[in-house]
């Protein structure tokens, strides 16, 4: 799938959660959410939407130029999830160098006497324990 695919269906993702989203608000205000009490603005309102549905669309076409995602539903998905995505990707923090991203696996200890710890009943002089 080409960057702008996937982009356009991230861009529908990132719709249909707004949208969602707009339906649930009109229904319980009973009005347009811009002139709901102590609502935002018009302007403010729409500027918020828009960039919701560029950065699903960029994540979109992120994930798959990099090969992460090859179909219309996985792009979509990213257009839905992108805020999370993002709120998430903020908080993992920077790796520092010579850092894998991988969790550290904590060795066994060693038992004294022991020269190979990955199997059990191994010792240095090579036989087995009773």
């Amino acid at each position: 799938m080409t960057g702008v695919f996937a982009a356009i269906w991230g861009l529908f993702g990132g719709f249909c959660a707004e949208g969602l989203g707009f339906y649930i608000a009109v229904r319980h205000k009973v009005t347009w959410p811009w002139r709901a009490r102590g609502g935002p603005s018009l302007l403010v309102y729409a500027s918020a939407e828009l960039v919701r549905l560029i950065i699903g669309a960029g994540l979109a076409w992120a994930f798959a130029a990099s090969g992460q995602i090859a179909t219309p539903v996985a792009a979509l998905a990213v257009g839905v999830a992108a805020p999370l995505l993002v709120e998430r990707l903020s908080q993992a923090g920077p790796l520092t160098v010579g850092e894998s991203a991988a969790p550290r696996l904590a060795r066994p200890a060693r038992r004294p006497g022991e020269t190979n710890p990955g199997r059990a009943g191994s010792t240095s002089s090579g036989t087995a324990n009773p």
